[in-house]
């Protein structure tokens, strides 16, 4: 059956194992001796895995190392061939797999462009009518001409980015390779592929950065233990792939609670026939943590309010020396990728923390956090709160029980969103 010309890759049924060797038998001894044991493992990187990506469409493969994203790259970039199933490509295609792959370390950034360019199938007469171009994108200046082995992972990604983008393939695979590289150069890819979509060219990219799923793709693509687990559009899939790596973790302190007083005060109860008094390797209070009128997974939309309740509870027994030494409430908001940048740290004066501990008779506080309108760029992240004292020492610490999405509508465009108005003049 034909492949609709509407297609620019498709997959159908593939299936891609990898022999892992499990020891070197170097001598006559040890192969005499151990003759007897398997010398490979076989591991599965692609199992029956088919998906369609349409021409001009941008499509991010998410899921968690090992799950056969790289792989599905290679397997289409024709790096690899599968064992079973069938890929066809429409279009030429151009790859930034991985750090250094089309380079030959001793030979300048000068001479690789044209070794990399010759393995893509292009004529040293056309590379000569690029390379003026590659050179002034990469930015490298002098460095061009030195040897690549020479060259940082930032460096790297500068020369190959600038070869891949310069032959002007209809086709553009990218491996996580963005991740390196100064911000100023990694906007400046960015913009270029923004370029290319408007040029209906056709991407798939390898990211762990759920944001620029979101921002940049059409579809996502969420591989799992060698298959397909879903795929639709990343305000559907991202979603559910972030819920399912964090979700289900046992964090400390993360009982999502209602802050009605009857449930509270259920919680308080609870904790109390517990038992004795609290372990020495137990927090002194526990943190526990909601999102007001939010349901798991949390979402949220860009420039909506966000107000989060905060319950701080602790034993009968310990209610005059909490009192006394309870000292700061911390809210910190981090990214939940490989950077886990602190977006936001708010803090609860020692003064107001103080005056409502001792207010306080049944040994809880309740408190709440709003931000009017949260102007963060769009992806995952973790909201925690921890509690300590006068001189440092940590009393508390707790995250909300699942990661926090935000989102933005269609039709904005960019990282951040800033307040503005609109007027007829």
């Amino acid at each position: 059956m034909g492949v609709s010309s509407s297609i620019a890759i498709d997959v159908a049924h593939v299936s891609k194992a990898f022999r892992v060797h499990n020891e070197q038998y170097k001598t006559l001894k040890d192969k005499i001796l151990y003759a007897g044991r398997a010398k490979y493992r076989e591991f599965v990187a692609l199992e029956d895995v088919s998906l369609s990506v349409t021409k001009g469409s941008t499509v991010g493969l998410i899921g968690v190392n090992g799950s056969g994203k790289s792989t599905l790259l290679k397997l289409i970039s024709r790096i690899l061939y599968p064992d079973q199933g069938a890929i066809q490509v429409h279009g030429r295609v151009s790859s930034l797999l991985e750090l250094g792959a089309g380079f030959h370390p001793d030979f300048s950034g000068y001479e690789n462009i044209f070794l990399n360019g010759a393995l893509m199938g292009f004529s040293k007469k056309e590379l000569q009518k690029k390379v003026d171009s590659i050179v002034t994108f990469s930015e490298l200046g002098d460095f061009i001409h030195e040897p690549i082995r020479s060259y940082s992972s930032g460096m790297y990604m500068r020369l190959a980015f600038s070869v891949a983008v310069a032959v002007e393939p209809e086709i553009l695979l990218i491996d996580e390779i963005l991740a390196v590289g100064d911000a100023a150069f990694q906007a400046k890819c960015m913009d270029h592929l923004h370029q290319l979509q408007k040029q209906n060219k056709t991407i798939v990219i390898v990211t762990h950065d759920a944001g620029v799923v979101e921002r940049f793709c059409d579809e996502a693509v969420w591989l799992e233990n060698a298959k397909v687990r879903m795929d639709g559009a990343p305000s559907v899939c991202i979603p559910a792939y972030l819920d399912a790596l964090f979700g289900d973790h046992d964090r400390q302190g993360t009982m999502r609670f209602d802050r009605q007083d009857e449930e509270l005060a259920q919680v308080v109860a609870d904790d109390r026939q517990e038992g004795e008094a609290t372990p020495a390797h137990r927090d002194a209070i526990t943190v526990r943590m909601t999102l007001e009128g939010a349901m798991e997974p949390i979402r949220l939309w860009l420039g909506d309010p966000m107000t989060v309740h905060i319950a701080l509870l602790w034993q009968p027994e310990q209610s005059i020396a909490i009192a006394d030494r309870l000292s700061l409430l911390t809210v910190t908001l981090t990214t939940l990728d490989q950077t886990q940048e602190v977006v936001f740290t708010y803090h609860l004066s020692q003064e107001e923390v103080s005056r409502q501990a001792e207010e306080e008779a049944d040994e809880v506080i309740d408190v709440s956090l709003t931000v009017p309108s949260l102007l963060i760029p769009v992806g995952a992240y973790l909201l925690s709160a921890s509690v300590v004292t006068k001189d440092g020492e940590m009393l508390g610490k707790g995250n909300l029980s699942s990661p926090m999405y935000v989102s933005q509508v269609m039709d904005e465009q960019g990282q951040w969103l800033v307040p503005h108005t609109w007027q007829q003049r």
